[in-house]
């Protein structure tokens, strides 16, 4: 998604003090900082003292500050011999950096310089796979992977959390390119980052899909010129092995593994939402109306055939939203899909949407038959038998989401069937803004404060003038919200409870973790965590009492969660 004209700005994070300084020898012969390649050391973000990456780690430290006196000479393709070290931009470099360059360099003299010889890369870690017989207890999700910020806590925490699967959702890199070598040389910088090649050590089983950013450019679907290319470079990344379909003729990443077994299956379903897909607006290709299309033909009869298998648990990842509605504050007729409007409408008044309105960027809701197609085709897995819970796992967005759709009963496809979906985007990422999604997992109340928290807070709502999109303490001791508003969205009297806190029994299961300073990691409810800078979600499944916590991490700690049954 294009957050190009958000007003963030981003800091790069300085480096920890390090406790003490190795002699050089312990130093990688190479490794990548903030997008330069570098052969030596750096005192970049280190307050003036040599830094480097370290081949072993020491007492959980990744890099440590390197005694001068230990850097040996470099020298450039021509053998002169490099300064040390060599000053430029407000950075002192012993021997190469590739910083505003192709490739390495460093001077020579106070103002010549010359290119370095490459050297050999480091050690490349492979990501591993999950075992089909593994029984899936902990599940985690995330996406949108940048180097910046808490990532480095984020992701050092879900390590010690030893999760049986990590899913990655999109954005795995930002390549943003049809240039298969940057494609390349990014997806090797992540995995040759401290902190990622920490998550590869751990050894945690993977599965992925990709989003716009990593598949090629922004918002970028069927009309980019290098997809076949670009898959080869992300099924390099993720190491799959050499008998996959998708390395020997399957167009597209999708793919699908059934984990577990007897009554404790967990099917994991990872969908390719770019590789075949549509323009959603004139400006990325010729609409397609009514023809438009994000799986694919192929795609879809594939995943009717997955619907179909019998599984307790159904996870399906999507690199882009599936839950939220359309977004409704531009013309109708400005989505690729609308064509003459009939089936456009007809979709969002099957799944009875019509007065809703979602997030403006990008989800499935942009193309609302193909939409209604994939809930559908869920609501007859369910009602036919083939599993008792289905949730989707998505990213791209920049901000952790819980979300909760109850499908219209249907002639075709059965009663009303719930399903819910865990938005977590992503590391390294922040965005502080309100979002408008009408289909956010309720909050459940009591009635004036009597303990039983049957009734869903009506949001957003009006009280003494202020508008509310969640719970609040104002004129009470503990935190509320109204349980019926009037068609100006103000509270009607009388008609409040308290919000159901850490532990409440409510309608779907039990309200898991309310973090004391939910206030501060949202703008909205505490079903949507967009101030807490890194994100990452999290399905922890109780196979004996059949329950599914379902939650959303910071670098920090749980900020929230709920307890669905199945």
């Amino acid at each position: 998604m294009n957050k190009i004209s958000s007003i963030i700005i981003a800091l790069l994070p300085t480096l920890a003090l390090a406790q003490s300084e190795v002699h050089y020898d312990q130093c990688k012969n190479s490794f990548n900082y903030l997008g330069a390649d570098y052969q030596g050391t750096t005192n970049k973000n280190n307050d003036g003292s040599q830094w480097c990456y370290l081949k072993d780690a020491q007492e959980g430290a990744y890099w440590a500050n390197v005694k001068v006196e230990t850097i040996p000479q470099f020298t450039t393709k021509s053998g002169k011999t490099c300064r040390a070290p060599s000053s430029y931009q407000g950075e002192q470099f012993y021997g190469c950096s590739s910083r505003n360059h192709t490739t390495p360099w460093c001077y020579i003299s106070e103002s010549e310089w010359e290119e370095c010889d490459l050297a050999e890369p480091s050690e490349i870690l492979s990501h591993t796979h999950p075992q089909a017989s593994k029984r899936l207890d902990r599940v985690a999700l995330g996406s949108c992977f940048k180097t910046k910020g808490d990532m480095p806590e984020a992701l050092a925490r879900l390590i010690t959390q030893k999760p049986d699967l990590f899913l990655w959702l999109g954005d795995n890199i930002y390549a943003d390119t049809t240039d298969m070598s940057s494609m390349r040389r990014k997806y090797n910088e992540k995995k040759q980052h401290a902190d990622y090649h920490a998550f590869l050590e751990a050894q945690i089983p993977v599965m992925a899909t990709w989003d716009d950013h990593d598949f090629g450019r922004n918002n970028d679907g069927k009309h980019y010129p290098e997809r076949e290319n670009a898959q080869k470079e992300y099924l390099r990344h993720f190491d799959v092995p050499q008998n996959d379909p998708r390395l020997n003729g399957q167009a597209g990443i999708y793919e699908a593994k059934m984990l577990g077994g007897g009554n404790e299956q967990t099917h994991v379903i990872t969908l390719d939402a770019r590789y075949f897909r549509s323009p959603t607006f004139n400006n990325y290709g010729q609409c397609e109306g009514e023809q438009s299309t994000i799986l694919g033909e192929q795609q879809w009869q594939w995943l009717e055939q997955e619907l179909a298998k019998p599984s307790e648990i159904k996870l399906i990842a999507s690199g882009i939203q599936v839950l939220p509605p359309l977004y409704q504050g531009r013309s109708m007729a400005s989505y690729c899909a609308y064509g003459n409007g009939q089936q456009f409408k007809a979709a969002i008044e099957s799944l009875g949407e019509t007065a809703m309105s979602g997030t403006s960027y990008e989800s499935w809701a942009e193309m609302p038959s193909e939409r209604e197609r994939l809930l559908r085709m869920v609501q007859k897995s369910i009602n036919d038998g083939k599993t008792k819970v289905v949730i989707f796992l998505s990213g791209d967005q920049h901000w952790g989401e819980l979300l909760q759709k109850d499908i219209p009963a249907s002639s075709e496809f059965g009663k009303q069937a719930t399903v819910y979906e865990i938005t977590a985007s992503g590391f390294g990422q922040n965005w502080p803004y309100h979002i408008e999604n009408p289909l956010r997992l309720p909050i459940y109340a009591d009635t004036k404060g009597d303990g039983s928290y049957t009734k869903q807070c009506k949001l957003p709502f009006n009280y003494g003038g202020v508008t509310y999109q969640g719970c609040t303490n104002r004129d009470n001791d503990k935190p509320w919200c109204y349980t019926q508003v009037d068609e100006n969205g103000k509270g009607v009297e009388g008609q409040w409870g308290n919000c159901a806190p850490s532990g409440a029994k409510i309608p779907t299961g039990y309200v898991g973790t309310v973090s004391p300073s939910i206030s501060n990691l949202t703008t909205s409810n505490r079903h949507l965590i967009n101030k807490s800078g890194s994100n990452y979600g999290m399905l922890d499944i109780d196979w004996q009492n059949r329950t599914i916590k379902m939650s959303i991490q910071t670098a920090d700690e749980e900020a929230v969660s709920t307890i669905i049954t199945f």
